[in-house]
């Protein structure tokens, strides 16, 4: 049996023959005894009642014809009758009290803006935030399941509780205001001297356009989303607050959390809004008056027919869930809540456990009597199968400590998508009522409440598979404060510096194949990032970036020639700690540095050699008064040595110099530096004073040159120093803010560094992978400094090339909060995987889905639990600023 299913009716009715029960005997006997008395009447001239008794003993047995799952015709014609006398039409504003909406709407307010009072019971509502629960392999699938699971417990048996699904208009007010708040951040950075005017100019469309689209999506293009619930029951209010702050508890706290909001105030009145409409403005409650508020809440005007309910003039048809399919699949729930144009209601009640086993008892024994008669094959195997899954449920009551749950479940369609709603459920194998001639009993049901009148449709079935059943699903990306990135099937905005208990830190890793929209990507995001009040830094070795980096009013630095100005090697650049006072060694740590710096650009110095040469660096320091005391802060670039000084130092040594030895390691020593002091071929590089400067806003360090010449060595030794350097930017960044910011100050209010290392793969050198290690400290340092380092990459196999190395990525990849994965081809797959074992894996679902992406296509990870797929798009101006080089003089 697996071990996710759904038992067949633990309340079993007594049947007779052919599955009739009691009632439908004692009508049956009515039949026959007025068809014999009609036969026998002398009120009619023989054989005239004869026929008549015929004719009346055949409409009889129509009667028993079933017309709906659990439904003779009799009962139909019953139901219709009663339809027929029962008031169809409430209102608000009603001449008639019969009429009165309240009658079948039980809400009548709010109490102490966190309970919905309902006249005699009261309801709390939690929001249950979704996740990309179908991403997640099945093991922790089912972690997350056994979290909802132990929720279901905290319910004690006074209570019931709903899950739904309801549908709301996305409303964009914070977006649009966040917008402008940016927009006058980068205006009152520019009064302070840190963008020029061009660099103000060319950004300040990226805003309009912005603004423009979340405007157009806030006011016109109204975009309606799910939202998902949980509303929890009880006549005793503190008992009701104390369940709902366990459930909330229960849910985020464990291993695999499930992130929830319980919902208060007018969030109360959208709610209950939207349980009855998917189209409307909540924004109209800011116009209201409190009394007011409350009415806006319910409908105006419901009509009844026998088939359908008519709610605000939009016709609807409610469909009750009858019987269930056996065995479930993780997420069964699911396909109900994705209906379009629909509500989904699942009423639960927790059944107490002694009752639950009495009544499985006494339905075991009534199965079994049933399995003793004579009947068809088939039949005698769903007897079996319905004895089966009850011996299964009383045996998980009875040892597993398992809940049995009451459940029902409505579903609530607009008319237009009635035949959509019964494929689906018939795919699913679900059966269903259309509930002829009950939609007032099923509208009631399907209404926020306690009242379920559709009491034979209830199902008992545990708690581990309704929590199994979990419909909190979506690929939803919409962070309060993001820019648009692109779309699912909704707009999807992203606030990378977003923290909360899963984002701990903004770097991220970029990974697709030559062709897959990489580069496009990229250059949306730091477009975007450039706008928001942020530095960004790239290492390219391709010179991608030439035209954005122009149009920004950027700087583009040719690492490969001195044009620019030249990183010094033994610049010594203050450390994060020695800024803010701490305990700090400074000069040991550049030691170390150099060291590595030289054992990358001096491959094939004898070890004597090497030794001799990290000795007298010290001594070349000391010369210039430098030492382990110096406070780093007060030198300028102008007081550190160069090459010049330690090939002089060299010399005084060669000169001075007696023993054989000694002399020889100097030697070799002075043929490996001299090619980068005065006259050297690598001089043009390093042998000078410090003279980058970067007081632009979107710099770009052009390694192309270095990377055609194929020289490696020069390459990887230059972006040590390219990074070296950026450690200093991060800290002066960390002092811009701590000078213009309060310290409580959240991190989208600072102003925030990037730095973007592209092609990083062409970085990573197998022998030595000091790159790798700095991009794994950078990643560590940054993020408490609002920054965010981003790789980018097409080749994984550098990544993956050695185990020292695979050890390393990994680690970075731990590092990065972000993951943007674009098409890959089929031999990186396996790569990819093994690069992400350690950070939540790569499950079938999702490999298969990057092999098959589209051009610009993105698998995007933001943390363990939440993955979706994302169509990148840029906006007409982002595009045309990393595409048109003529576009500043457009403006």
């Amino acid at each position: 049996m697996n071990d996710r299913f759904i038992p067949r009716k633990s309340k079993v009715k007594i049947t007779f023959f052919k599955g009739f029960g009691i009632l439908d005997i004692i009508i049956a006997v009515s039949g026959v005894a007025g068809a014999i008395a009609l036969g026998v009447s002398n009120a009619l001239p023989s054989p005239m009642n004869i026929y008549i008794a015929v004719c009346f003993a055949a409409f009889w047995c129509t009667l028993f014809i079933e017309i709906s799952e659990g439904i003779r015709l009799y009962y139909g014609l019953v139901l219709l009758f009663r339809f027929w006398a029962l008031p169809k039409k409430y209102k608000k504003d009603f001449k008639k009290k019969t009429e009165d909406i309240t009658r079948i709407v039980p809400f009548v307010g709010l109490n102490t803006d966190k309970f919905i009072d309902f006249g005699g019971y009261y309801g709390m509502v939690i929001e249950i935030f979704p996740m990309s629960f179908g991403l997640l392999n099945e093991d922790r699938q089912d972690m997350v399941i056994n979290t909802l699971s132990s929720a279901f417990t905290r319910l004690n048996h006074n209570q019931k509780v709903s899950i739904l699904r309801t549908r709301q208009p996305m409303v964009l007010d914070e977006l649009e205001r966040y917008e402008d708040d940016k927009y006058n951040t980068l205006i009152e950075m520019s009064e302070r001297g840190l963008y020029n005017t061009t660099e103000l100019d060319s950004r300040g469309p990226v805003f309009e356009e912005r603004l423009r689209l979340i405007k157009f999506l806030n006011n016109d293009e109204k975009i309606i989303k799910d939202h998902f619930y949980m509303v929890v029951y009880d006549t005793d209010r503190e008992s009701l607050d104390s369940t709902v702050n366990s459930i909330v508890a229960s849910l985020e706290g464990s291993a695999n959390p499930i992130y929830t909001r319980i919902v208060l105030n007018e969030k109360l009145l959208i709610f209950i809004k939207s349980t009855f409409s998917s189209y409307f403005d909540e924004r109209e409650l800011e116009l209201l008056s409190e009394k007011d508020r409350i009415k806006w809440a319910t409908p105006d005007n419901i009509k009844f027919k026998a088939k359908t309910v008519n709610v605000d003039g939009v016709e609807q048809r409610i469909f009750t869930i009858t019987d269930y399919p056996i065995s479930v699949y993780n997420a069964w729930l699911y396909p109900l809540f994705i209906l379009d144009e629909s509500k989904v209601i699942v009423n639960i009640e927790p059944m107490e456990r002694f009752k639950a086993e009495k009544m499985i008892d006494k339905s075991l024994m009534e199965v079994e009597v049933r399995l003793g008669k004579m009947m068809k094959e088939s039949q005698k195997i769903e007897t079996q199968t319905h004895y089966e899954t009850l011996k299964v449920l009383l045996e998980s009551l009875k040892n597993n400590n398992e809940v049995l749950l009451n459940t029902t479940i409505h579903i609530v369609a607009d008319e237009k998508v009635k035949k959509e709603v019964r494929g689906q459920l018939r795919q699913y194998g679900f059966k269903f009522a259309e509930n002829f001639g009950r939609q007032i009993d099923a509208f009631v049901s399907s209404s926020l409440g306690t009242t379920e009148l559709m009491k034979s449709y209830v199902r008992g079935i545990q708690g581990t598979t309704v929590a199994a059943g979990f419909p909190f699903i979506s690929n939803m990306l919409q962070d309060d404060r993001g820019f648009y990135l692109g779309y699912n099937k909704y707009p999807v905005f992203v606030n990378f510096f977003e923290r909360n208990n899963e984002r701990v830190n903004s770097n991220m890793m970029v990974i697709g194949k030559s062709g897959s929209g990489k580069s496009f990507t990229v250059k949306t995001l730091l477009t975007n990032f450039a706008a928001d009040n942020t530095r960004v830094f790239i290492l390219d070795p391709e010179n991608e970036y030439e035209i954005l980096c122009h149009n920004l009013r950027g700087k583009i630095i040719d690492v490969g020639s001195s044009v620019n100005g030249i990183f010094n090697p033994f610049h010594i650049y203050p450390t994060l700690e020695e800024e803010e006072g701490l305990a700090s060694d400074t000069f040991s740590e550049h030691l170390q540095f150099l060291e590595q710096f030289y054992r990358l650009i001096l491959p094939g110095m004898s070890s004597d050699a090497f030794e001799k040469l990290n000795s007298i660096s010290v001594e070349l320091y000391r010369r210039k008064n430098i030492g382990p005391e110096t406070r780093i802060t007060d030198l300028t670039p102008q007081d550190f040595p160069i090459f010049d000084d330690l090939l002089e130092l060299i010399d005084e040594k060669l000169a001075k110099e007696k023993d054989e030895y000694h002399l020889r390691n100097y030697m070799i020593m002075r043929t490996y530096v001299e090619k980068f002091a005065t006259g050297g071929r690598n001089s043009n590089l390093w042998n000078g004073y410090t003279s980058i400067k970067t007081n632009e806003n979107f710099i770009c360090f052009n390694f192309r040159t270095l990377v055609s010449n194929r020289n490696d060595v020069i390459a990887n030794a230059q972006m040590l120093l390219v990074f070296k350097y950026l450690d200093s930017e991060i800290i002066k960044n960390r002092d811009f803010n701590l000078k213009y910011y309060a310290p409580d100050a959240t991190e989208l209010e600072k102003r925030r560094v990037v730095v973007a290392v592209d092609e990083a793969h062409v970085f990573i050198n197998k022998k030595f992978p000091i790159a790798l290690e700095f991009m794994q400290q950078m990643a560590k340092r940054i993020r408490k400094y609002s920054g965010m380092l981003t790789i980018i990459t097409q080749n994984i196999k550098d990544f993956v090339g050695s185990e020292e190395i695979a050890m390393q990525s990994t680690a970075v990849i731990n590092a990065c909060q972000y993951s943007m994965i674009l098409s890959l081809s089929p031999n990186d797959i396996n790569d990819l995987i093994n690069l992400y074992r350690n950070a939540g894996g790569i499950n079938d679902e999702e490999r298969d889905s990057i092999v098959a992406a589209k051009r610009g296509q993105v698998f995007f990870i933001t943390s363990p639990t939440n993955r979706t797929v994302v169509q990148v798009e840029a906006l007409t101006t982002v595009r045309t600023l990393f595409e048109d080089n003529n576009y500043l003089n457009s403006l």
